[in-house]
């Protein structure tokens, strides 16, 4: 599989002698979606910003589809990576739906005809082209989440970062983001996620699940095996998805449910036939 991102034996640190960061390694695949987690101070959303040269770092080298993130390549990484804030308020730049997904097309100068086509093309995808001449206080943060997804999507990124992307919305918002990540997925097979989140459920319909603890990585695997490790887990205060609770709750009373069940939705049709 070709790589989308590169991390080679990363280190930073906000003050002398206190590295949040230490030797960070590992790769993400083209199409794969990661999940990110660990408590606060963890070092997850200074990653996230390191990963799109929003900080430099200390030493280590990182790389965007082949290309390595420092400052001769800023202009080259824009194209390839975006990233996705936790306040929805704080991104959304336009006056209306339409000039906020706009915004990144005008500044790459891209042909009003043409400008309008993505527009349009990029907010049916995320389910918001009925929404385009809304402003801002009159979409809930979801809403707000979906298009600033939109905006990065018709620059043409094939990565996008989400650093705690879905911790400020209620959780009906938090469920339309994670369907909307597996539509996504369904349809674009290239399309890379990081996902930086507490959301140990959404960590679990991930494809793989990287958790940091103390600036280093603690475990990297998928998410059935990774778990699986729960008295590991819970040494460092994190817990286990409840569908796995569930299930072995299940599993105590010699119910055995399929691997391949990952929800309530699914187990609840699972036990009903």
């Amino acid at each position: 599989m070709k790589e989308a991102i590169r991390v080679e034996h990363l280190y930073f640190s906000y003050e002398k002698g206190v590295e949040t960061l230490k030797d960070i390694s590992f790769n993400v695949n083209k199409g794969e979606y990661v999940a990110l987690i660990g408590h606060n101070g963890s070092g997850k959303s200074t990653l996230s910003k390191l990963l799109c040269y929003l900080l430099p770092a200390d030493k280590g080298q990182i790389f965007v589809d082949d290309i390595e993130v420092k400052e001769e390549n800023e202009s080259l990484l824009r194209k390839k990576i975006g990233i996705v804030f936790q306040n929805p308020d704080n991104q959304f730049i336009g006056s209306t739906v339409e000039d906020d997904i706009a915004f990144g097309l005008e500044n790459r100068n891209i042909p009003r005809e043409e400008m309008v086509r993505l527009v349009h093309e990029f907010a049916s995808k995320v389910g918001m082209i009925k929404y385009l001449n809304k402003s801002p206080d009159e979409l809930s943060g979801g809403q707000k989440q979906r298009v600033a997804i939109a905006g990065i999507l018709a620059l043409g990124l094939k990565i996008i970062i989400f650093d705690e992307a879905t911790s400020m919305l209620d959780p009906e918002g938090v469920e339309d983001i994670k369907k909307l990540i597996m539509e996504m997925k369904k349809e674009d097979p290239e399309l890379t996620f990081i996902s930086i989140t507490h959301d140990i459920e959404e960590a679990y319909i991930s494809d793989r699940v990287i958790i940091l603890n103390k600036g280093e990585i603690f475990l990297d695997g998928k998410p059935n095996e990774v778990f699986q490790k729960e008295d590991l887990l819970k040494s460092i205060g994190l817990d286990i998805p409840f569908i796995m609770k569930v299930k072995s709750s299940l599993k105590d009373k010699n119910v055995q449910i399929p691997n391949e069940i990952n929800n309530i939705e699914e187990l609840s049709d699972y036990l009903c036939k």
